[in-house]
């Protein structure tokens, strides 16, 4: 995991500063206050299977995410952990942290290599309660978020496996490699562990996929697209 904290005097160094800046800018993220965030402001990067945030402790944080695909997860009072969502950029998590002090988070993990930028609460949570500009944007991230995610459930129920399927596979594929661990995968699209190792071999003897040691690899990207597009042409 690697920081890159907002300085406020510039270096004379290649200035991670510099480009800081030009990541807050490019993200749009400044825009979404109605005063100067950079000073609470860092942005971090979290390595593949790294814990972003864990369920034992308080967040005092917001998170956007900018890069990479990340997993939340629901913590069960026997210990087991089940799959919620996979967030792909941009995507704003913590808020109902904020909110709520006493709130305990879901656990956040790396699907792969990710980026988020991260805003120190701690120092700034007064200011933010009381930021409409900040307020409206939660508002409008929130709604975005639960209707994908009602979206992604009607799909489930409405399509055959293999659309929803491909449509993970687009999503969640990283240089053409869908390395995601099974049983999540199929928690994820709401069948069984067997019925998607049975979708994966009919995928593979089609020539659409093909397994590797990283995961599987798309071979066909017409018909991945292809199959995607039935759901995605109703959206």
């Amino acid at each position: 995991m690697k920081d890159y904290p907002i300085q406020k005097k510039p270096d004379k160094n290649m200035t991670e500063r510099g480009t800081v800046e030009q990541i807050l800018e490019q993200s749009g993220f400044l825009s979404r206050f109605s005063f100067d965030i950079r000073p609470y402001a860092r942005i971090r990067d979290y390595e593949k299977d790294e814990a972003i945030i864990v369920s034992t402790s308080k967040l005092t944080r917001i998170l956007y995410l900018i890069r990479g695909t990340a997993k939340l997860y629901s913590q069960h009072k026997n210990g087991r952990q089940s799959l919620i969502n996979f967030f792909t950029p941009p995507s704003f998590l913590g808020v109902p942290e904020l909110f709520e002090e006493s709130k305990q988070p879901y656990p956040l993990v790396a699907q792969t290599r990710c980026r988020f930028i991260e805003v120190d609460t701690t120092r700034c949570r007064a200011q933010l309660l009381q930021d409409a500009l900040f307020l409206r944007f939660c508002c409008s991230m929130a709604l975005k978020q639960n209707a994908a995610q009602n979206l992604r459930y009607m799909n489930l129920t409405a399509y055959p496996c293999r659309n929803n399927f491909a449509a993970s596979l687009l999503l969640l594929q990283n240089d053409g490699i869908l390395s995601v661990k099974y049983v999540e995968l199929a928690e994820y699209l709401a069948i069984s562990y067997r019925h998607l190792m049975h979708l994966i071999s009919e995928l593979c003897s089609e020539g659409i996929v093909e397994r590797v040691p990283k995961g599987l690899r798309i071979l066909d990207w017409n018909q991945v697209y292809s199959l995607a597009n039935e759901i995605q042409e109703h959206r």
